[in-house]
């Protein structure tokens, strides 16, 4: 079946990881800036996991899994090495319960793409399973296109959006603004503080008799 994409809100949701291993230790280090309520549950955990736990950035139940610690969970991640407690965990899991299968991404419902971000911009490369390490050779590909200087850019085009949105101009002239900064010569931060000084500045009468690039 195929997948959708989305982007999803985890802050104050209750999120399991079943494992204590270097798998678990990728899925939380990218789980810890979501604001989610981190519970991981094992009886080992490695030396990074151990730093991180002493930090207070989740909290370890040193146990090994029972069905109904997956009750309350909004999303439960099994990274284990034994494929008899993955399965367990996964018919564990409510119907309505999202679940990653680090091993075998087919077995749960959702799947961690290849991620990276630049300021706002966030790209994620997927290949459905069939090979992460092509998704990562991507990433990589991809974060040398899409720099810091382009994440900066991304961020120029939020603070834009914003003045705009609040600003007097009506509908059309609020996207013809908005297209003329996809120009490439707005990646230069010099005109990026000059569009921001005139959308700042400029009232609706100004903005029709000389744009920004003008």
């Amino acid at each position: 079946m195929e997948l959708t994409p989305l982007m999803v809100q985890l802050a104050g949701k209750n999120v399991v990881i079943v494992g204590g291993g270097r798998i678990a230790e990728r899925r939380i280090q990218k789980l810890l800036g979501s604001g989610a309520n981190l519970h991981v549950i094992t009886p080992t955990l490695t030396d990074g996991l151990r730093s991180l736990c002493g930090k207070g950035l989740f909290i370890w139940q040193n146990k090994h899994f029972e069905p109904e610690d997956s009750k309350e969970a909004f999303l439960v991640i099994v990274a284990t090495n034994d494929s008899m407690v993955n399965k367990t965990v996964v018919q564990s899991c409510a119907s309505n319960t999202l679940v990653n299968v680090a091993s075998e991404a087919s077995e749960g419902n959702v799947q961690f793409p290849a991620h990276f971000k630049q300021g706002r911009l966030s790209i994620s490369i997927a290949t459905n399973g069939a090979s992460p390490l092509l998704s990562g050779k991507i990433k990589r590909q991809l974060q040398i296109m899409y720099d810091k200087n382009y994440g900066e850019y991304v961020d120029f085009l939020y603070e834009c959006r914003q003045i705009i949105k609040h600003s007097m101009f009506d509908e059309y002239e609020q996207k013809c603004i908005l297209k003329d900064l996809l120009s490439d010569d707005y990646q230069n931060k010099m005109k990026q503080e000059q569009a921001l000084n005139l959308l700042k500045s400029y009232s609706r009468e100004g903005w029709k008799n000389e744009r920004i690039g003008g």
